[in-house]
């Protein structure tokens, strides 16, 4: 896997209409432009809505996501996704697409400025599997119909991006980055319930991976809580993307992983950039930011990974969403990213 620019996009952004978000996203994202999530334009716009809006059985009220499969027309709408998944033709597909108020101008700049690659986030299977409630109250992820509809549910929305970019851009590669937050709660979950296991996890999320390679996209793993990143990585991922602020030390546990990831070409997102509040955002500055990232990145080479391995496969970015910010603040934190990659040197 390799990408024109070290600054990885990621976050809800807080504009309030679309002309400052995209003048943003050509400034600085031009070579690796994403689809944001805009909450001040569309309150329900969200990456839960974004991956399951339209799923048959699921619906997404006062954020809650339920569940509910007995019935005739679920079935006819399974039908239609189980389709859609095996063919993804424009036509099959087309009933599962994207609600955003920013699709439009995202699909523009990829149109007119024809990036090598384009991000594009979705929520994971894992993590759908964890926030779906039913009314039984039972645990979805063991039963193969629900597991089935989790992977088909990414896939197919996953899918219809890849198409939109395809027909705007054919030689622009998306990447597919999955948010799973709940793999920082596995560890709970397997004692509460020995059917879940890691091996089921790892399986749950590689059927995604396979199935975008197919179409075309890489894959990254984003969780911003303590994980853990064998699961990711052994499910077959290009990038994982990590909390480097707040949880710098978790990738040194498992540095032979690591590297095995990196020299099969694997890259690692260090998400450095606190943006907790508008406070810890407007004392930050570049020499801070590099300080603490190389410090952070010593602490993986002493676990054993080498530097040229964690030197050449880094990227970075904020730490997690921004439209909690004022806008002058997201964009300050947005551009000291920006200036933090280009301070990664090339190792030979």
């Amino acid at each position: 896997m390799k990408l024109t620019t070290r600054c990885i996009p990621l976050g809800s952004l807080p504009y309030d209409s679309i002309e400052p978000a995209s003048k943003m996203m050509v400034k600085i994202y031009e070579r690796l432009p994403y689809l944001p999530v805009l909450p001040c334009i569309a309150e329900e716009d969200s990456i839960t809505t974004r991956t399951l809006e339209e799923i048959p059985g699921i619906k997404i009220c006062d954020n809650k996501v339920k569940i509910k499969i007995a019935s005739n027309h679920y079935k006819q709408r399974m039908e239609k996704l189980e389709k859609a998944f095996n063919r993804p033709t424009l036509e099959n597909i087309e009933p599962f697409a994207i609600n955003s108020p920013f699709i439009e101008k995202f699909l523009q700049i990829i149109k007119k400025n024809t990036p090598p690659e384009t991000v594009i986030n979705f929520l994971g299977p894992f993590t759908i599997s964890q926030i779906l409630e039913n009314l039984a109250e039972e645990e979805m992820l063991v039963d193969k119909t629900y597991r089935k509809l989790f992977i088909q549910a990414v896939c197919v929305k996953a899918f219809w991006i890849i198409e939109k970019i395809k027909e705007v851009s054919p030689n622009t590669k998306p990447l597919i980055i999955l948010e799973e937050p709940a793999l920082g709660s596995l560890g709970c979950i397997i004692r509460e319930n020995e059917e879940i296991t890691t091996e089921l996890v790892i399986t749950l999320i590689s059927k995604v991976v396979e199935k975008l390679h197919d179409a075309g996209a890489l894959v990254g793993i984003k969780c911003l809580e303590k994980c853990n990143w064998k699961i990711p990585i052994d499910a077959g991922v290009d990038l994982i993307s990590f909390d480097a602020y707040n949880n710098p030390n978790n990738l040194s546990i498992i540095p032979e992983q690591i590297t095995e990831f990196i020299e099969r070409g694997g890259k690692i997102n260090w998400g450095i950039v606190p943006v907790m509040n508008e406070s810890i955002v407007k004392s930050l500055n570049i020499d801070i930011l590099s300080k603490r990232l190389f410090s952070t990145m010593e602490g993986l080479i002493v676990s054993g990974v080498s530097e040229q391995n964690v030197y050449n496969s880094a990227f970075v970015s904020v730490q997690g969403d921004l439209s909690h910010l004022p806008i002058i603040f997201a964009e300050k934190a947005i551009i000291l990213a920006s200036q933090l990659a280009k301070k990664i040197p090339q190792k030979s």
